[in-house]
């Protein structure tokens, strides 16, 4: 019964995202199509989650923002991660100076909340969503890269990594194709756990006006539009709120059954 709740979980999961990220192809109506008649319309047969106050249907660019906020989100998390490892791998398994050189790069990043980093770096760059990608990814790698140092450090003294030092492999074939091989189930869970806290952060960064453009439908910037109307058109903001909340529940559930596999 537990396996059959996790497989139609993964199945709910799929299809979810299998929406959000090729619904919108499916959409006739734009997403910023404009109608200021049907300006702050209450959800209702013709626009089922409402319209914000250019008359937008805030449904369609709930979906639309969906795909945005995923894709942009898979990014991150694929890139900091890759980076973060290749980077951590190499560390803990040179050693020495190199690993507390590349340890005190880390400890730089980690010295002040991720968040604040992100920012930051964001504040510099100046907005849009492709800078706060990159304000994310700056802050993110580095926990990808403590993790996989030390399951490297662990992984690297045991014997069948001994075994293959005298066997002839080089130490990039080593790290790439055996020890990765064996660290990678701790890795998946963890990418699937920050995939949560990213499109939180990515969300967050356009609800401060330092990621994607009012213009673009994503939903950090969606609910922050909607603060202005909060009061008397609630669902503006509510909706893509709900979509965020019920995004980062369900990676952070499908995070856990991972982990739970695991054990």
């Amino acid at each position: 019964m537990q396996k059959r709740a996790k497989y139609l979980f993964f199945i709910l999961v799929f299809f979810f995202v299998l929406l959000l990220c090729f619904g919108p192809l499916l959409i006739q109506k734009g997403a910023n199509d404009a109608q200021l008649s049907n300006s702050l319309q209450p959800p209702g047969k013709e626009f089922f989650f409402g319209s914000d106050f250019y008359g937008r249907d805030i449904l369609i660019r709930s979906i639309v923002a969906g795909r945005t906020s995923i894709m942009a989100t898979a990014m991150v998390v694929l890139i900091s991660g890759i980076f973060g490892i290749v980077f951590g791998m190499f560390s803990g398994y040179q050693g020495g100076k190199w690993d507390q050189l590349l340890m005190g790069i880390c400890d730089i990043f980690l010295a002040f909340p991720q968040m604040i980093v992100a920012i930051g770096i964001a504040g510099i760059l100046g907005g849009g969503l492709k800078n706060a990608m990159i304000a994310l990814g700056l802050s993110n790698w580095t926990l990808y890269a403590r993790l996989a140092r030390s399951a490297i450090l662990k992984e690297k003294e045991k014997n069948y990594v001994t075994a293959l030092r005298f066997s002839g492999l080089s130490h990039g074939e080593i790290i790439f194709f055996h020890i990765l091989g064996n660290i990678k189930d701790i890795l998946l869970v963890t990418m699937t756990l920050n995939f949560a806290s990213i499109l939180m952060g990515l969300s967050g960064l356009s609800f401060l006006g330092i990621g994607a453009k009012a213009t673009q439908p994503e939903w950090g910037a969606m609910i922050s539009e909607g603060r202005l109307y909060i009061t008397n058109a609630p669902w503006v903001s509510f909706f893509p709120a709900l979509f965020v909340v019920f995004t980062v529940f369900i990676f952070n559930i499908l995070g856990r059954m991972l982990q739970g596999g695991r054990r």
